[in-house]
């Protein structure tokens, strides 16, 4: 028999291999791993397909999809972010103020008044608009430049008070007389400086709370400020301020009203509700463009944004806590009874955000609130008065 012939399995004799080589081929199996030694190649397959689906939520954004992959506690921090949905109507009002800001300069810059209920989401727009054009510093200037000025009109304000809150939040320096009035001029010039282009002010309806000849300055001077500074103006308030635009010829033409109305069944909330799924960190697609679940939703929040954000918060929230990974009808009305903190710490913003966070997901109570259990189903957090024998008392 030759040295080199080995048995085979078959009881043939065969060439036996070199050493080298037979190390060579042990070293490979042993790089496979036991997965490549013991299990086919069609069921590794199958196996890593099945994984992959676990993980690849096609119902979420691509952003979002690394964070559903996070455990509960980090997931319900981040639905309990303040979050902006782009959606149809909002898009619609953001183009209109886009084209203001590329007008030329003109005399009689054209504005704009958006309207709405408080809650309707026209603080999230404006606030929008001026993260897309954010402040800067000028290399070449070394000026500071802020694109957009947002400012919020005071509560009761007056001519003196609404003029420095402007120049206030414009960072003009023009301070070292208080007692003297402060000249248009001195905004105009400010302005320039910075490269503003567009003055947003909003909750303009405290103008009407004021009386008499001050509400008839404010709103001259609401009018002249486009006027002196060459700058387009939005204004942003509730209907209040509708009545004040339209009894003003010159404040009407002006500035045109854009509504954003309540919500109702159709398109554009399909969207927005859409544009909150993709953003929400579930791990199971809720479907909340269906109809059953929309009019639900219309049905508890009667239509207002801030109140459909909220109820959807905390919906994702139970799903979360309940292992469904899903909002259902029944998680609706959980925003109206949220979970009471055992106490309050003083620590900040990130550490009162944990403690919710962790106080949803440690809550013992199952199923929904009982919509028959308050004496008013919807907004059982307000008190309501009814009388009995001729007084009044209240009730949650």
């Amino acid at each position: 028999m030759a040295q080199n012939a080995i048995p085979g399995r078959s009881g043939k004799f065969s060439q036996q291999r070199p050493l080298a080589a037979t190390r060579k081929s042990s070293a490979r199996r042993k790089s496979q791993g036991a997965a490549g030694r013991s299990i086919p190649a069609g069921i590794r397959t199958a196996r890593m397909s099945e994984k992959a689906r676990a993980t690849n939520w096609a119902h979420l954004d691509p952003a979002i999809r690394p964070i559903a992959a996070q455990k509960d506690l980090a997931r319900a921090r981040h639905i309990l972010k303040d979050l902006y949905v782009s959606h149809p109507p909002a898009q619609h009002v953001e183009r209109q103020i886009e084209q203001l800001i590329r007008l030329p300069r003109r005399i009689r810059m054209p504005g704009l008044f958006l309207c709405g209920e408080s809650g309707m989401g026209k603080t999230h727009v404006l606030r929008r608009i001026e993260r897309r054009h954010p402040e800067r510093d000028d290399a070449t200037t070394k000026r500071h430049i802020r694109p957009v000025l947002y400012v919020q009109v005071p509560a009761g304000p007056d001519l003196r008070t609404l003029r420095r809150t402007v120049i206030d939040e414009a960072n003009i320096p023009f301070l070292d007389h208080p007692s003297k009035p402060l000249l248009q001029s001195v905004l105009r010039r400010g302005l320039a400086a910075a490269g503003t282009e567009l003055i947003a002010l909003d909750e303009i309806h405290n103008i009407v709370h004021t009386e008499g000849k001050q509400r008839r300055w404010l709103l001259d001077w609401v009018r002249c400020l486009s006027n002196e500074t060459q700058r387009p103006i939005v204004l942003a308030g509730t209907e209040e301020f509708e009545s004040a635009i339209l009894s003003d010829p010159q404040l009407s033409s002006r500035f045109p009203i854009v509504r954003l109305a309540r919500w109702t069944e159709g398109p554009d909330l399909a969207a927005f509700l859409q544009g909150y799924e993709r953003a929400c960190p579930l791990r199971l697609a809720s479907h909340l463009s269906d109809g059953p679940l929309m009019r639900a939703l219309l049905d508890e929040t009667e239509g207002l944004t801030d109140t459909i954000v909220r109820s959807l918060q905390a919906a994702a929230l139970v799903a979360i806590r309940e292992g469904t990974e899903r909002i259902v009808p029944e998680y609706l009305s959980w925003w109206r009874d949220p979970p009471l903190l055992a106490y309050y710490e003083a620590g900040d913003a990130e550490q009162e955000s944990l403690a919710l966070a962790r106080a949803w997901l440690k809550d013992e109570r199952r199923g929904a609130p009982s919509p028959s259990a308050p004496a008013v189903r919807r907004f059982r957090n307000r008190a309501s008065l009814r009388a009995e024998g001729g007084r009044c008392t209240g009730s949650l």
